[in-house]
């Protein structure tokens, strides 16, 4: 996969396109419009949508991207570092202030998390990120950290619980490291328990960058490979398969 790269004759933002930037979950995934925005002392780049005190856990897009979903963003592309910019809906006027250095709670919780994620892959291979549902949005779990420990690609899982994602991708590693070939098409046992068998299924570059944030983060947008697994219904019936329910098939969108 070749990396992805923004062209902008016109771009308004100081740092690079192609640099990372930090979204609340629902900005990220729901697309919610993004009303507010912070420019950290460090240059990185937030962007909230100003729905809740506490946003969560921190999703990272590039910024390249966000410009893309968002070009009234241009707007506040002068905020100089150390300030943040409001506004109460898309077409308003922002409100910009400068802020403290000890505002930046957003990337100090997700430096931390960069922190465990590199001690886990180093002590386990792997490191597991988990996303919870959202509406009619299904949860799912994916792994970083396979590419460097395994040369093999990672794995993200849609629509189980998470630790039973969890316990999915673990095991399916266990097998990768063990010699097992996981490649598109094939039959995986002994991941789900009792006689259920999953897919291994592609994961395209786009569907990377909209679930598996912390993959760029890890390979720095480049080299990014993954794959799905897929799970049956408890009748052993594949969302491809006809008589797959709407709903299982909604539940477990292909990613290829």
């Amino acid at each position: 996969m070749t990396e992805h790269t923004h062209q902008f004759s016109d771009w308004p933002f100081l740092d690079a396109v192609n640099a990372l930037a930090f979204c609340t979950a629902d900005v990220a995934q729901q697309h919610l419009p993004i009303l507010q925005v912070s420019h950290d002392f460090d240059g990185d780049w937030q962007f909230l949508d100003a729905t809740t005190e506490t946003p969560g856990e921190c999703v990272m897009l590039c910024l390249g991207c966000v410009y893309e979903r968002d070009a009234t963003l241009a707007q506040i592309g002068d905020l100089p570092r150390g300030w943040s910019a409001y506004r109460i809906c898309i077409g308003a006027d922002w409100e910009r202030w400068e802020k403290s250095p000890e505002a930046d709670d957003c990337e100090q919780e997700v430096n931390d998390g960069e922190q465990k994620a590199l001690a886990h892959i180093e002590e386990y291979g792997l490191h597991i990120i988990s996303v919870n549902e959202e509406d009619d949005l299904p949860p799912f779990s994916y792994s970083i950290g396979i590419e460097q420990s395994l040369a093999m690609p990672d794995l993200i899982v849609v629509g189980l619980r998470h630790e039973v994602a969890q316990a999915v991708i673990n095991e399916c590693y266990r097998q990768m490291k063990s010699g097992k070939l996981i490649a598109p098409g094939s039959r995986v046992a002994d991941l789900l328990g009792g006689e259920f068998e999953c897919v291994i299924g592609e994961v395209s570059p786009a569907n990377i960058k909209e679930y598996m944030g912390w993959a760029l983060w890890l390979y720095k947008g480049a080299n990014c490979r993954a794959h799905q697994i897929i799970f049956p219904s408890t009748a052993g019936v594949f969302p491809w398969e006809p008589e797959a329910s709407e709903w299982f098939r909604n539940w477990q969108p292909l990613l290829a």
